[in-house]
């Protein structure tokens, strides 16, 4: 279910699908001159970057490794399941060993439980889209981040894949000069703020004498 997720992704981004075996499949998005490749991959075990490296090679059709942006623009994307969550720390640095391997391709290991497997089944990219938009999703997601949850699978697969666009939605913003405004009324600071507005940040020795000037006439009274 993972991998179908992750799939959709790279599909909605522009990504074609070129080529795909059981394990792998490979990508390509072309915007004008601008080409980039995307793979992914299921590591059914970890192995060494240099064993990783050597086994998609071997499997990348012709046409993508006679691309000359194919070795210096591809994201190989890996998925590995783990019994559960708390097995990672046995495979860290694995798995971190990967993702620092600096030949080929730009590498990330997006690995999941099974639980995270069940909580994920029967939904889509756009799922995930729609529940990584949704506050009180995440405000549960906060309070309880270790929980195998619709939102836990959103969160980290556009933490683990950075080049997915996140989700934007439009919302009223007020000005910062109001806010600032407000606050400083509700801790009775308005002197001090009205002090502080008419000094620039060159003039500090002078904002400073004003400041206790002011405090001095606030002990008298």
């Amino acid at each position: 279910m993972v991998s179908k997720i992750i799939d959709e992704a790279l599909i909605s981004h522009g990504f074609k699908k070129g080529h795909e075996n059981e394990l792998t499949s490979f990508y390509i998005r072309e915007s004008g001159s601008a080409v980039r490749f995307a793979i992914l991959h299921r590591l059914e075990k970890l192995s060494a970057p240099s064993d990783l490296n050597s086994a998609i090679n071997h499997q990348a059709p012709e046409d993508f490794l006679a691309h000359p942006a194919f070795k210096k623009n591809c994201d190989l994307i890996c998925i590995h399941q783990l019994s559960k969550l708390a097995d990672f720390k046995n495979y860290e640095e694995q798995i971190f060993a990967i993702e620092e391997d600096p030949h080929f391709f730009k590498k990330y290991v997006f690995y999941y439980s099974d639980t995270e497997e069940v909580a994920t089944e029967g939904i889509s990219y756009a799922d995930l889209v729609k529940a990584i938009s949704d506050k009180s999703q995440f405000i549960d997601y906060k309070s309880n981040p270790l929980a195998a949850t619709r939102y836990s699978a959103a969160a980290k697969i556009f933490i683990k894949l950075p080049f997915l666009e996140l989700p934007f939605t439009r919302s009223e913003h007020f000005s910062l000069r109001l806010q600032a405004g407000e606050a400083v009324a509700e801790e009775d600071l308005d002197a001090t703020y009205a002090v502080m507005q008419r000094f620039d940040g060159i003039n500090t020795d002078e904002l400073i004498k004003e400041l206790v000037a002011n405090e001095l006439e606030n002990i008298k009274d």
